[in-house]
């Protein structure tokens, strides 16, 4: 009790003469208002501006264990020439002398005004935690701090992945961000593959085409936390795997067709530019499931139409569609990317114009047909009501994207030398040419199994007469053109095919009609 006493009598005794001292100096007339945090930790002081007024650097002094804290001492790195909330100023004493056996203990902050000094804050037994700071006040009773252990909260999931997007086979590097130091990781790639699933910042190889998700679970000792990306990484199918899996049996910058007809239920057609009557010899059909025009579509003349009546698919027109003069055939939905005009042809799917939709006399709709428009709708003032109500506005119509494959390059020759390819000759059955470009222009018997590369520039089979030619013409820097009785196989060209012979049938045959194995496609 006399020790407790002896001690209370101590702390009262400093606390009056402090007071004292403050007192007896005249106060401003208006002392910021503020509070602060201090903290000293391995013997670095650091004060935050926690809330309150902003001082300049001028109006108060630091003040560690009663030695004023000069301006170079004072390191503060967003602070500029004042010190405002959110600002923090740290004071370094890991390498003084005089603190080789101690550590700071106390800090004061006083307020300077008209050559007075007036003291803001003050805190005492620092050690090595944040202290409890009144204004004004010196602590009255002292203890030794004890240390707060630090928890780690769970983590907070997160993840990034480089390239997104690409064809097959695609390498994506994973890299973990997740938050709040996990020491554990579970992903999942999204296509069943778990290799290096527990890794921190994996490699992952997506091998089939597709749009996958990808999960990340993060762990500490904590719990653990969660992050989904939907469809994150999208990998592209290669052009091999587009011809193949589409049935592309022709692809080019232009179809001219001199013959009857192109036949191909089950096929698909990309020309990548427009398409006009004369190059459809007036009356021939694009008897095909599926057909890209990417440019516009004017048939006015004939009867060449568009679609299989057989197997009525999809035509995509990037571009203005006018069906004019003629008693064509439209088998299948359309999707037009621009206006349509329509006068003579019979159309037999729904229809979709992102434009204009102007009607002439006689167009003929199924009864399930349907022609849906987004812009203006123009026709006769005394046309056929059931026609009428058969076109319908809408604000939208479903769009599409025009395949957009580069031609692949050719492979190496000693790839092609490997597996028997010659340099030219006389064309027969089942050979196999790998040249700049080929060329037979006289008449030769039936062909078939034939497979011609020409890498840079065209293929020309012609003056055959009634022969017949299947296989596959692959120029990726030129173009293919026939005369002959009928071609059955896959031609890819990028300056279009071109039928000159008037009789002939072109129809689809598979790259695996020709081929044992993917790899062996001469592209």
């Amino acid at each position: 009790m006399v020790g407790v006493l002896m001690l209370i009598a101590v702390f009262t005794t400093a606390i009056v003469i402090i007071a004292l001292v403050l007192f007896s100096q005249p106060a401003p007339e208006n002392l910021p208002a503020l509070t602060m945090m201090i903290s000293n930790e391995s013997k670095l002081i650091g004060i935050a501006h926690d809330g309150g007024e902003t001082l300049t650097f001028e109006e108060f002094i630091i003040r560690v264990d009663g030695e004023d804290v000069g301006p170079g001492d004072l390191v503060c790195l967003d602070c500029g020439n004042d010190f405002s909330v959110g600002d923090t100023i740290t004071i370094d004493y890991s390498a003084d002398p005089r603190y080789a056996n101690k550590i700071p203990n106390r800090v004061d902050i006083i307020y300077v005004k008209a050559g007075q000094q007036h003291q803001l804050l003050t805190t005492k037994y620092l050690g090595t935690m944040t202290p409890t700071m009144t204004p004004g006040t010196i602590p009255t009773t002292a203890a030794t701090p004890t240390p707060t252990a630090t928890t780690t909260p769970a983590p907070v999931a997160g993840f990034t992945g480089t390239p997104l997007s690409g064809t097959r086979p695609l390498a994506v590097q994973f890299t973990d961000i997740s938050a709040n130091s996990p020491t554990s990781w579970t992903w999942d790639f999204g296509d069943g593959n778990t290799t290096g699933n527990n890794l921190q910042n994996p490699a992952h190889l997506y091998t089939v085409a597709g749009n996958y998700s990808v999960m990340l679970t993060a762990t500490n000792t904590a719990g653990s936390d969660t992050m989904t990306r939907t469809s994150y990484i999208q990998v592209n199918k290669t052009f091999s795997d587009y011809v193949a899996e589409g049935h592309v049996f022709v692809y080019g910058t232009s179809l001219e067709f001199a013959g009857n007809n192109v036949i191909g239920p089950y096929a698909t057609v990309v020309i990548q530019g427009p398409l006009v009557t004369s190059d459809l010899n007036g009356g021939a059909s694009l008897a095909v499931n599926t057909i890209y025009i990417d440019g516009d579509v004017t048939l006015d003349g004939g009867s060449s139409g568009l679609g299989s009546p057989s197997n009525p698919g999809t035509i995509y027109v990037n571009g203005d569609m006018d069906l004019k003069s003629g008693g064509r055939d439209i088998w299948g939905d359309v999707y037009i990317a621009g206006n349509f005009d329509l006068k003579d042809a019979r159309i037999h799917g729904k229809v979709y114009v992102d434009g204009d939709l102007t009607l002439d006399w006689t167009p003929t709709l199924d009864s399930s047909a349907r022609i849906y428009y987004t812009g203006k709708f123009k026709h006769p003032g005394s046309m056929d009501p059931g026609i009428i109500s058969k076109c319908i506005y809408q604000s939208t119509v479903p769009g599409f994207s025009m395949p957009d494959y580069v031609l692949p390059p050719v492979k190496s020759a000693d790839w092609y030398l490997a597996r028997g390819y010659v340099s030219g000759g006389i064309l027969t059955s089942t050979m196999k040419v790998f040249a700049a470009s080929y060329s037979s222009t006289t008449w030769r018997p039936t062909a078939t199994n034939i497979v011609i590369v020409a890498h840079s520039g065209d293929i020309t089979l012609t003056g055959l007469g009634s022969s017949s030619i299947s296989g596959v013409l692959y120029a990726p820097n030129g173009r293919v053109t026939f005369s002959g009785g009928n071609f059955n196989g896959v031609v890819i060209a990028r300056d279009g095919f071109f039928v000159t012979s008037g009789g002939s049938t072109i129809t689809f045959s598979s790259l695996d009609d020709y081929f044992i194995s993917p790899d062996d496609y001469p592209f």
